[in-house]
């Protein structure tokens, strides 16, 4: 069989389609290489978030190229609400990179105020602990009246 002639701009696009599925290949080689359980181990939360958004975007991208190359067009095809939607969540994670990560810090007067409120206040936790000492002066005494009449039998 003979070499199939293309108009120049075929050709072009074919190029460009080529360099673009060879620089995706030689970026996802890492990544595709890599054990998934140990590198997402070695990750934080917000890593592990960018480099599934980029594998989706790869996914998607190659996807859309591939409904290109059949002849349809991807904004007619729901491959275009994946990319946006990859896109949306791309910018999640970079405001919050942006933001430097979770806050982690503990905001300790809160917390006691949070503790306080969900036991009923300081004043009840400490009724609350007079109560029990009570209970134990009781339980003391009692098991005292208790060994008392064992040695008297």
């Amino acid at each position: 069989m003979g070499e199939v002639k293309l108009p120049e701009d075929v050709k072009e696009q074919l190029e460009k389609f080529e360099a673009a599925v060879q620089e995706m290949e030689e970026g996802l080689t890492p990544l595709l290489s890599a054990d998934r359980k140990e590198m997402e181990a070695a990750l934080n939360p917000l890593e592990r978030a960018r480099v599934h958004i980029a594998l989706a975007n790869a996914v998607s991208t190659l996807y859309a190229m591939y409904i290109k190359t059949v002849g349809m067009d991807p904004a007619d095809h729901g491959i275009s609400r994946e990319l946006e939607r990859v896109d949306l969540y791309k910018g999640k994670v970079d405001k919050a990179l942006k933001l430097g990560g979770p806050n982690t810090k503990l905001d300790v007067p809160a917390a006691e105020r949070m503790i306080n409120a969900a036991q009923g206040g300081k004043k009840k936790r400490e009724a609350n602990k007079d109560e029990a000492e009570d209970l134990i002066e009781e339980a003391l005494e009692t098991k005292k009246k208790g060994d008392k009449k064992k040695k008297k039998k």
